[in-house]
């Protein structure tokens, strides 16, 4: 029998912190996004803990990549792109493509899969499609526009190759590490082992770098649950190359299995 991690069995083990029970239950109850928390709730993640290294590897080859030819400082010049943040997160989306296409998509296909799933048009590209004639009202050309929401989706499916790369080898190690697309967008829970939770991240003051960004860490989160978890955090770098997978060195990810053995 395949291992399944429910939305269930998540919220059972992180509703345990006081804010993070307050957290779940707003956001399920939230009349406005019903139809989020009952797509998320109903996720099963399967297929992530049937891929291997080799997998993954293939991934980093792949011919297209996921930011065009956009500039990102030019990209991140239209503030309502950079921080809109649609009903359906997208983890929820890329977790929802690889679940739905049984294995990780390399970019060209997860782009092709948001035009022709009907779930996945309603979960994403039907809204940015509505965000970009938005954004055009402001006076920002379609082009421009249309850039800066491929750097913000393309950061994203990085972002998701990054995390998903990760677990993928710490299970290859051995260790029973669970991912669900609730814990990662609800609870900052990029995966977890036991109650180590694992955050993996880009330095970036921005955003994330220790607990100093815009993004509430999981620490802060989670923090007052009892028993307690524990938390280890795979801090990278700033990308050196443009349009490639930022990952984890085999230190990093040694460091990472020694911490959490």
């Amino acid at each position: 029998m395949s291992l399944v991690t429910t939305a269930l069995e998540v919220a059972k083990l992180f509703v345990a912190a006081p804010d993070a029970r307050r957290k779940f239950n707003s956001w399920n109850t939230n009349p406005r996004r019903r139809h989020v928390a009952r797509h998320v709730m109903a996720h099963r993640t399967e297929v992530v803990y049937r891929l291997s290294p080799a997998d993954m590897e293939v991934l980093l080859h792949q011919e297209g990549h996921a930011l065009g030819h956009t500039v990102g400082a030019q990209a991140r010049e239209i503030e309502s792109i950079e921080r809109w943040n649609p009903a359906f997160a997208f983890t929820h989306v890329f977790h929802y493509i690889l679940e739905s296409e049984g294995t990780f998509p390399t970019w060209d296909d997860a782009y092709a899969f948001l035009q022709s799933d009907e779930s996945a048009r309603s979960m994403l590209w039907d809204p940015v499609l509505e965000k970009i004639q938005e954004v055009c009202r402001e006076g920002w050309s379609r082009e421009q526009v249309e850039d800066a929401v491929t750097w913000r989706i393309g950061n994203f499916y990085y972002s998701f190759l990054r995390e998903i790369y990760t677990v993928v080898l710490l299970r290859a190690a051995g260790l029973d590490v669970r991912v669900h697309p609730l814990a990662d967008a609800l609870f900052r829970a990029d995966a977890w082992c036991g109650r180590t939770v694992i955050t993996i991240y880009v330095r970036n003051s921005r955003y994330r770098d220790g607990q100093v960004g815009r993004k509430q860490p999981a620490e802060s989160i989670l923090a007052e649950a009892d028993p307690p978890f524990s938390f280890h955090a795979i801090a990278l770098p700033p990308a050196s190359e443009f349009g490639e997978a930022h990952l984890p060195d085999d230190d990093e990810i040694q460091r990472a299995i020694t911490a959490l053995r």
